[in-house]
């Protein structure tokens, strides 16, 4: 019996309910890096062959991302860490296709932002011991398809992992994290340390065509605000 082919995952803008801020999600295509800033390409012959399109594919995304937000590029490099323009926080991932995913914003009270883009047939058994709660496995194990819920959590932690990363105490781990599914919502409980008294974090996921999930996270200044 033939297999039905899965739809390829398309460029496409993903809306979050949170203003000046803009998700992108773009193929890598043949040609796509003519598509880059120039500054951008220039960082393309220092990387190995192998990662060359998920950065294409990345890069592009987070063009059309900030170009959504009326910012102008290009989105360079601190390690392998993206750095984004001034005025403009954000995050990339990647995802097997190649398919690069991008979260920027502008909105002057977030302060972070994570993004992860992952394929939901990637994790095998054993890595819920690892990625999940107590709680969370139980949830994973009544689920029809465990992968798949594994899957949304694996990409949530991994986003909130992102967004924390240079601004909490320490970098978190995996059980630092439990999460929560509300809706489109992620329900975030932090280990307490790990946020600052006066941020929250919210975050959002979605089940894309062709067996992925994307996860998006925003750290938000709550300061004079509530």
């Amino acid at each position: 019996m033939q297999r039905t082919p899965q739809r390829p995952l398309a460029a496409a803008v993903v809306q979050l309910p949170l203003p000046d801020t803009a998700i992108a999600l773009f193929p890598a295509t043949p040609g796509a890096a003519a598509s880059l800033h120039e500054e951008e390409r220039r960082l393309l012959p220092r990387l190995p062959s192998a990662r060359r399109p998920g950065f294409v594919a990345g890069r592009a995304a987070a063009g059309r991302a900030l170009e959504l937000l009326d910012v102008q590029g290009p989105v360079l490099r601190d390690g392998r860490r993206p750095l984004f323009p001034p005025g403009a926080r954000g995050s990339i991932s990647h995802a097997t296709g190649p398919i690069g995913a991008s979260i920027a914003s502008t909105h002057p009270d977030v302060i972070a932002v994570g993004i992860d883009l992952e394929r939901t047939d990637r994790l095998g058994r054993g890595a819920d011991r690892l990625v999940c709660t107590m709680r969370e496995r139980s949830w994973v194990a009544r689920a029809r398809r465990p992968e798949s819920r594994l899957s949304v959590l694996f990409s949530a932690k991994e986003a909130i992992y992102k967004a924390l990363h240079g601004i909490s105490t320490r970098p978190p781990v995996f059980h630092d994290v439990e999460i929560g599914l509300e809706g489109d919502r992620l329900d975030i409980r932090l280990a307490p340390e790990l946020l600052q008294e006066n941020h929250r974090i919210d975050g959002w996921f979605q089940l894309l065509p062709g067996k992925y999930v994307l996860a998006s996270v925003a750290v938000i200044s709550v300061t004079g605000t509530e």
